[in-house]
């Protein structure tokens, strides 16, 4: 072997890429994209002026949409060179999941020196948060990528002497806030390092920076109002409970969901391996300060815009758990120093990096073998209403969630699907946005069937079982209409999602 390629298999992070990429591949290509995942892909596929268009057209001062453009103008770009199959678009992710990995890993470097980097990039490689997200054709992906990016042009920021790493974090804070709203909750608790560490040199700077980056997001950050108004106005997010700050500690530690027997074991780990690091970080801050307050600074940093999300909930909810995925990053690094230096007795690192494997491995499983709501399998579907489904019936939907993965998988078939009740935290696809989508609402399956001898009613069976649980009179609007009006045929089962076919 060439001692070029020696010296490059000899250097962790390639190694640890090589992990990090075998364990992101399984059900890249398999996995049925899901509604938000299809919705990114047919709407980017429009192009910059028509997502424009689908996001910032305003209907009584509210937008269309709530999210800026960085993402999907990106994967636009994406998909002209790759293509648009499910591991295409998801591939951009994949890649995007590497970087977060080896700047996950520089950032420990730059902190704690090469052997906790090591640990930390073995940890996000393999953290179920992180695989998940980088298999998902969201924009989550890149946030983390760019945010961690700016968290490490600061940090070289602070150590003084250059001038480059605060313009460059100038230009990634902003990048962030183009990708999600939500940055400016990590890129706040970002900001208060210098404080946090005492850097007083540094808080000039800091603010002269996050005032180019509000310059640079301008152009944006005039429009956020109106998506503001798109919030209030409609919004499935409920207002968080104290609850789901324990579902974020799970989703940190073993991503959710999981199966109902494996959630007291879940939890329990998490516990124990938080715990065990705030344990250490003590320790710490007692005995080696320089370390301990770096440990304490990624803490923060890891729990603050969890914390300010929570907070900023109790006025407007906005409390997302993806959109943690750069702190979580963070929390990974912050567990791999606590069990990677030698601050705790080696008892007890040894199990919290055993009782972390464990979490791992049981959060893993569950992502990859985790085909419930929201997933269906629609190609199968649609290869059934192909088969079976004559001219002149109609295919309808009982919502966007079916109908829009559905015509991402064949466009040849009419999907035509209801509209979610106006102004309910359902009701998140602006007229514009089916515009440009090209799939617009019907308003009542009686004006979506029209005629038509048979119908094809496709729906998630827990929608009838929220009807029901509302006590609002019993079925789904739409099943009763049509069970009175027609002749129920056949119900085909696809996973968890039924299709109806009613004669008339």
């Amino acid at each position: 072997m060439p001692d070029s390629i020696r010296r490059i298999l000899k250097e962790p992070l390639i190694l640890i890429l090589l992990a990090a990429l075998i364990v992101r591949l399984p059900g890249l290509a398999t996995k049925p994209l899901w509604y938000d995942e299809a919705f990114a892909v047919l709407f980017s596929s429009s192009g910059p002026s028509a997502m424009a268009y689908g996001t910032l057209t305003q209907e009584a001062g509210v937008a269309a949409d709530i999210h800026p453009l960085g993402y999907y103008s990106l994967l636009w770009l994406w998909m002209k060179v790759v293509g648009t199959s499910p591991a295409a678009v998801r591939s951009l992710s994949l890649l995007l999941g590497l970087g977060i990995v080896a700047l996950g890993y520089q950032l420990a470097s730059k902190l704690f020196g090469r052997r906790v980097a090591a640990l930390a990039g073995c940890l996000l490689a393999f953290s179920p948060f992180q695989v998940h997200y980088a298999q998902e054709a969201r924009m989550y992906a890149l946030l983390t990528l760019i945010l961690l990016g700016a968290t490490l042009a600061y940090w070289q920021a602070l150590q003084g002497g250059r001038r480059w790493p605060w313009v460059l974090f100038a230009v990634l804070a902003a990048a962030g806030m183009y990708v999600h709203n939500l940055a400016a909750l990590y890129l706040v608790c970002l900001a208060l390092t210098a404080l946090f560490l005492s850097r007083w040199r540094a808080l000039g700077m800091t603010a002269l920076s996050g005032l180019a980056a509000i310059v640079l997001y301008l152009p944006w950050l005039v429009r956020v109002p109106s998506q503001l108004a798109r919030l209030r106005w409609a919004y499935w997010v409920s207002q968080p409970g104290l609850s789901e700050l324990v579902r974020t500690l799970l989703v940190y530690v073993t991503g959710l969901p999981l199966p109902d027997w494996a959630l007291p074991l879940a939890l329990f780990l998490a516990v124990l391996i938080t715990l065990t690091a705030v344990w250490a970080t003590l320790r710490a801050l007692r005995r080696v300060k320089r370390s301990g307050r770096r440990a304490a600074w990624l803490l923060g940093l890891s729990t603050g815009p969890v914390l300010l999300m929570f907070i900023v909930s109790q006025w407007q909810s906005v409390y997302l758990d993806r959109a943690m995925l750069p702190a979580g990053a963070i929390f990974v690094i912050w567990l791999a120093w606590s069990f990677g230096s030698p601050i705790l007795p080696p008892i007890a690192r040894r199990g919290a990096l055993l009782a972390l494997g464990g979490a791992f491995i049981v959060g893993l499983v569950s992502f990859y073998s985790y085909r419930g709501f929201p997933y269906a399998p629609l190609g199968e579907a649609n290869a059934y209403l192909h088969e079976w489904a004559a001219v002149d019936e109609v295919v309808l939907h009982s919502n966007k969630i079916t109908a829009i993965p559905a015509a991402y998988y064949d466009p040849s078939i009419d999907h035509r699907y209801l509209a979610d009740p106006e102004g309910t935290g359902s009701d998140t696809l602006a007229p514009a946005t089916q515009e440009v989508l090209g799939l617009m609402a019907e308003d009542d399956a009686a004006s979506a069937v029209g005629n038509a001898p048979g119908v094809w009613f496709v729906i998630f069976p827990r929608e009838i079982e929220d009807y029901l649980s509302l006590g609002v009179g019993g079925e789904h609007p739409a099943l009763a209409w049509l069970q009175a009006e027609f002749e129920l045929e056949v119900v085909s089962h696809f996973g968890e999602l039924d299709v109806y076919h009613f004669m008339r």
